[in-house]
């Protein structure tokens, strides 16, 4: 069963966008060094490299699926980061859906391995004490927090949590 995920907020592209412009004007801070020639021709350089990578960034950060088949959540996050984990491996009694801040188990501390832009968040982050949470986090107002019995807990939005964590229990029973 598939259940949808909110969609990234525009301040994602935003962001990508700003750091695509960054990258790709560095060059104009040796003009008075290089002289207008050299770095024109360092400017579309960095165009030619930085663009697409962002360009398929800003693709992936939107191709985000969350499953739940055969006793199993199946959760991929922008192509790069997927957990494919049984339901066992769960504490349900412990987990808990709602807004990110009420859910105070759940903070995400420094990233160990993801993407981390305004707004979205994706991939493996530290936890509180020495936990590892995996993370996907598109709307922090609509968030379910799956506390782990082994490997990294799950924190992650999705459009309707309530029913989520509701027909999780009903699989897991």
């Amino acid at each position: 069963m598939a259940f949808a995920i909110p969609a990234v907020d525009n301040m994602v592209y935003g962001a990508l966008f700003a750091i695509a412009l960054l990258a790709c004007a560095a060059p104009l801070l040796v003009l008075r060094r290089d002289g207008p020639a050299r770095t024109w021709k360092n400017v579309a350089l960095a165009a030619l490299l930085i663009l697409p990578v962002m360009g398929t960034l800003g693709y992936t950060v939107s191709d985000n699926d969350l499953r739940v088949d055969g006793g199993r959540i199946v959760l991929r996050a922008a192509h790069f980061y997927e957990q494919d984990r049984p339901i066992a491996d769960f504490d349900l009694a412990r987990a808990r859906a709602g807004d990110y801040a009420a859910i105070g188990e759940a903070r995400l501390g420094l990233r160990r391995n993801g993407v981390g832009l305004p707004g979205y968040a994706a991939g493996r982050f530290s936890g509180p004490g020495k936990s590892t949470v995996f993370a996907l986090l598109t709307d922090r107002s609509r968030v379910v927090w799956l506390p782990a019995r082994t490997g990294p807990d799950l924190l992650f939005s999705v459009e309707e949590p309530e029913r989520f964590l509701a027909s999780l229990r009903a699989q897991g029973a």
